[in-house]
């Protein structure tokens, strides 16, 4: 049997016979959820494409060679729930997944395609006199892509209208990724234009529809600018903050380990978890899908398949934009720590790069963190937050090189890195000084204390040594704080410990680097090194001024201190 790679269709998938989890008990859940409309949100290649896909060729009616796709699946084990549900209704599915275009103007078009699309599909509507002459006639120009954007807004309502009247039975409406075109228009600067055409596409088909049975929406995020879901009646937002459909989006260890038995595969689960694993939605952990059936489809290799599925430069465009106080939170990140931010149920888009609560959730809801508890408090919800797994790592360790990676030459990193290690301080020198000059757009040089210089030095240092030391910044030790250590993980290498100043004259820079060291002796930093039972470390005292670089430094034993 082959793995599903890249399909999203649940019929070719059962036709290929290729292998997958069962997930077909979403169904009974999902049509035993009271709420009308359900809005179901998780990270890309998460499943929620194939899930809806499922939920549409079981329960559409009037296709009755659908009914083989689910035999011997977990859902044919109810035979009385299935009696009752399955091909019993009308449906409608729609899906935005395809909808990032450059321009508003082109994705106007792919959304039009996309209404024509759905209508052909049904065009069965148009025999006899379900529909009035006036109702064909706009039917009609929305099959030819002539309608105006009043009826492009409708057209899903409308169907529903239509369908009604035809079985006698308000349909179930499914869309797909409906936060697709909102997410593509924030980044290609139409965002606006697309708010409110889907605005009217959504509330439309779901506020107020009394021809609505039931509708399920999949997305990234719950999109809240400009009320999207307003006015919507008996909505449930399920994200991954909630439990409910927590194992039916991502794969479950025991799900993983069948995957690979059924494909005849002998490979070892740790190393699996380890880059693939760490979801966390309530009680589940989860594996991710998309990751997971490229590993199996490799024979087991351990390559990063799910963050090369899109674009990461959103992520990365924030990241360099933080302030250093995010920054310094994103290092204890970088290092395996849990931390605990704000976050936000509802995602303003435009808040992105003002709110730390937005940049969060849009990691969070992304799939680049995982939440493992919440709290409320009088005026936010703090979550602890983590990295998930070691392929999410990489995007993050490939953000912070790029900022110090010169015309991108990954040697010229690394040389600051082992530079650094070995001691060697005029050529660490040098390359600090040339990575000022050169980085200048990272770099604020304007501010009288520009910690954002020191905490995107940092991030690179712990990108680069984070394997070989702990390393922490901004940390009370001995009679003080310190700027940053590195606390090395093999007691027997050297420690290294850097205190930063700042000179306003290129005349006192030396002195004001001198300056660093004798603080990091006189408060006694070193104390921190005897803990670890260290018993040496690299002291330096480095000074900025403008972009020019000073540093002094010496090797001291932790018993002098």
């Amino acid at each position: 049997m082959k793995l599903p790679i890249g399909i999203s269709d649940f019929k070719e998938l059962i036709n290929e016979e290729c292998l997958f989890a069962d997930k077909t008990l979403f169904i009974k859940d999902i049509v035993h959820d009271t709420s009308k409309v359900i809005v179901i949100t998780r990270p890309r290649r998460f499943g929620k494409t194939l899930n809806l896909s499922m939920l549409y060729y079981f329960l559409r009616q009037n296709h009755v060679t659908d009914k083989n796709l689910f035999e011997d699946l977990n859902i044919s084990k109810d035979t009385e729930f299935c009696k009752l549900h399955q091909q019993q209704y009308p449906v409608i599915f729609i899906s935005f997944k395809d909808v990032k275009e450059a321009t508003y103007s082109k994705a106007y078009a792919e959304i039009v395609e996309l209404i024509r699309r759905l209508y052909e599909e049904h065009n069965y509507l148009l025999e006899g006199s379900v529909l009035s002459e006036g109702e064909k006639t706009i039917f009609m120009t929305l099959l030819n892509r002539e309608a105006d954007e009043a009826s492009v807004k409708a057209a899903i309502s409308q169907l529903s209208l239509y369908m009604e009247r035809k079985f006698k039975k308000s349909p179930i409406i499914l869309i797909d990724e409906y936060d697709t075109p909102i997410q593509e228009a924030y980044l290609k600067e139409y965002y606006e234009q697309m708010i409110v055409l889907m605005r009217g596409i959504l509330g439309k088909a779901l506020k107020d529809n009394l021809n609505l049975k039931k509708a399920i929406l999949t997305g990234i995020t719950r999109i809240a600018q400009e009320s999207l879901f307003s006015g919507v009646s008996n909505l449930e937002v399920y994200s991954v903050l909630e439990e409910r459909y927590g194992q039916y989006f991502g794969f479950t260890e025991e799900e993983v380990l069948k995957l690979i038995k059924d494909s005849e595969q002998t490979l070892s689960i740790a190393p699996i978890k380890e880059w693939y694993n760490g979801y966390q939605v309530g009680r589940y952990t989860l594996y991710n899908p998309w990751s997971i059936l490229g590993c199996l489809k490799n024979h087991g290799a351990l390559q990063w398949y799910w963050i090369n599925t899109s674009s990461n430069d959103l992520v990365a465009q924030l990241l360099t934009d933080a302030g250093s106080a995010t920054k310094l939170q994103f290092e204890r990140l970088l290092q395996g720590e849990i931390i605990e931010r704000p976050i936000s149920k509802n995602l303003v888009l435009p808040n992105l790069k003002t709110q730390e609560a937005a940049l969060w959730s849009l990691l969070l809801y992304t799939g680049y963190l995982k939440v493992l508890s919440t709290r409320i408090t009088e005026f936010q919800m703090l979550a602890q937050i983590a990295i998930p797994n070691k392929e999410v790592g990489f995007v993050y360790n490939e953000i912070v090189t790029g900022w110090f990676s010169i015309e991108a030459n990954m040697d010229v990193y690394q040389s600051f890195i082992e530079s650094l290690i070995n001691g060697d301080l005029d050529k660490f020198k040098y390359n600090l000084s040339n990575y000022i000059i050169q980085t200048g757009s990272y770099f604020d040089f304007n501010e009288k204390t520009p910690e954002r210089i020191f905490q995107v030095f940092i991030l690179g240092l712990v990108v680069g040594l984070k394997k070989d030391y702990i390393i922490q910044s901004n940390r009370e030790s001995g009679l003080g704080r310190l700027d940053v250590i590195f606390i090395p993980k093999n007691k027997e290498r050297r420690g290294i410990l850097m205190e930063f100043k700042t000179s306003d004259s290129a005349e006192l820079c030396l002195s004001k680097a001198k300056e660093g060291l004798d603080q990091i002796k006189d408060k006694k930093y070193m104390e921190t090194f005897k803990q670890h039972g260290v018993t040496s470390a690299l002291a330096i005292g480095l000074a900025f001024c403008g972009k020019q670089v000073e540093l002094v430094y010496e090797n001291i034993s932790t018993n002098q201190n």
